[in-house]
């Protein structure tokens, strides 16, 4: 089972797997419960507003537990450390990082000891935690399959989630 698999992926599973007719479901991504934000920021003050806007978002109850993805492992390594520094239990995850420290990342977010990862996009494959509330942004992801891939880790459990991008001008 898969929920974001595209066409072409879809076919290579059925190759590997030798599946023979087998039976498929397919709907769109969009779920009512789903929110998509792109929070732009350009100009003066841009650079202090963006961290700002995440930590903010990330303290109200109501978007925890959230997933932040992030373009490199230094990012992940810093908003990690903001986060931390801000109050919010935050585990940093990247495929930089030891297994065993992936792993305890990935288990204490999974038991809600931590309430943010911070993460590449290495983290989220195999994933299955339902109550995620956010999934936020920091940097653009590599793909529109990607986005939607990772945005879709919120509101599993069909209550309200939201999808937020933070947008730079660079992006």
């Amino acid at each position: 089972c898969t929920a974001t698999a595209t066409p072409k992926v879809a076919e290579e599973i059925v190759a590997r797997l030798g599946l023979r007719q087998p039976e498929r479901v397919r709907s769109g991504f969009d779920r009512p419960n789903l929110s998509f934000d792109v929070l732009p920021f350009d100009g003066e003050g841009s650079v202090a507003r963006k961290p700002a806007t995440l930590v903010a978002g990330l303290q109200q109850d109501e978007n925890r537990p959230g997933v932040v993805y992030c373009g490199t492992r230094k990012s992940t390594e810093e908003i990690a450390a903001m986060l931390q520094a801000e109050g919010l239990k935050t585990a940093a995850y990247h495929a930089g990082m030891p297994a065993d420290a992936r792993t305890r990342a990935q288990d204490a977010f999974m038991r809600g000891e931590a309430d943010v990862v911070v993460a590449t996009n290495a983290f989220g494959m195999g994933v299955d935690k339902a109550d995620v509330r956010s999934v936020w942004h920091w940097a653009l992801p590599s793909s529109l399959e990607a986005y939607y891939q990772e945005a879709g880790r919120a509101g599993r459990d069909g209550a309200t989630a939201k999808a937020v991008l933070l947008a730079s001008r660079s992006d």
